[in-house]
């Protein structure tokens, strides 16, 4: 069982001062000061320094706040195998985004359990942003995502490369043609939530060909794939959506492909754990039974 210390100092590194910390965690403010310098004293290393109002991480204190968070998250994993002691061992728990959750994943889980009929497996289906803070706090064991992530907390495996793709509907005049960004600015778009994938890649995709969403003639937020799939359709819009979440549509002719000058791109998408991780290995397998089986629509 890890210190209660190792959580205020945890805590101290997510609000970057004492005062909240204490208000967080029911603590007084001295008896914060007293669990770093508890910490600071048992490892012999400076952690925190002032600055302004703030608290900032030392070189050691940024490398033992990413090693707690690797043995806070083992730690309930403990325990949970230890409760499985006596009884069937519980489920894999991972987390996939939207887009492989609702696309992809369905076809992988359908192979893996005829593979492994006796295994079990808890998917959460979520955004980027929340699914690495579960991760994090142990809540999940890996994850599938597409999102950048700080290579000092996270081990990563290549999973596959998807192709971000314009999607309009078969009845727009920009159906199947080569265009301009300036011609899909007279276009409504249709786009996932902040926190997600996919709308980070796009923000950051557009502002490296010096533009942004508010050059598009308005914009509509939509936390579904399936949702923003059907209001393209139906052509309220377009939207940019990875190509193995559109390839049943795009094969029915029910999506319709642009090919936008410049806006070419692929993404990795990556499991990911928490580095250093004693479980690591128990999630190989999946991994490659994951990788092997991975294929398009």
């Amino acid at each position: 069982m890890l210190d209660f210390r190792v959580n205020t100092f945890l805590t101290v590194c997510e609000l970057g001062n004492y005062t909240k910390t204490a208000e967080k965690l029911g603590l007084t403010q001295p008896a914060v000061t007293q669990h770093i310098r508890f910490i600071e004293d048992r490892y012999k290393v400076k952690l925190l320094l002032k600055d302004g109002k703030s608290m900032k991480l030392t070189e050691a204190g940024e490398a033992l706040r990413d090693m707690f968070i690797t043995l806070q998250a083992d730690e309930k994993k403990i325990g949970r195998r230890l409760s499985e002691l006596n009884r069937k061992p519980g489920p894999l728990v991972m987390g996939t985004t939207k887009s492989m959750g609702e696309y992809v994943m369905p076809r992988i889980i359908k192979k893996y359990t005829e593979a492994y009929p006796l295994s079990g497996l808890l998917m959460e289906v979520e955004n980027s942003a929340k699914l690495v803070e579960k991760l994090k706090k142990g809540e999940l064991e890996f994850l599938i995502s597409e999102d950048s992530f700080d290579e000092n907390i996270f081990w990563s495996r290549s999973f596959s490369k998807e192709r971000l793709r314009c999607l309009c509907s078969p009845d727009s005049e920009l159906a199947d043609k080569t265009v301009s960004a300036e011609m899909l600015f007279e276009n409504r778009i249709i786009i996932r939530e902040e926190g997600s994938g996919t709308r980070k890649n796009l923000d950051n995709l557009l502002k490296q060909m010096g533009y942004s969403l508010r050059n598009f003639s308005s914009a509509l937020v939509v936390g579904s794939p399936s949702a923003i799939k059907k209001l393209v359709a139906d052509n309220c819009g377009i939207t940019f959506m990875y190509e193995s979440a559109a390839e049943k549509e795009l094969h029915n002719n029910t999506l319709s492909s642009v090919n936008v000058e410049g806006f070419d791109k692929t993404y990795e998408f990556n499991f990911i754990c928490l580095k250093d991780s004693m479980f690591i290995n128990d999630f190989g397998y999946f991994f490659d039974f994951a990788s092997e089986n991975r294929q398009v629509f």
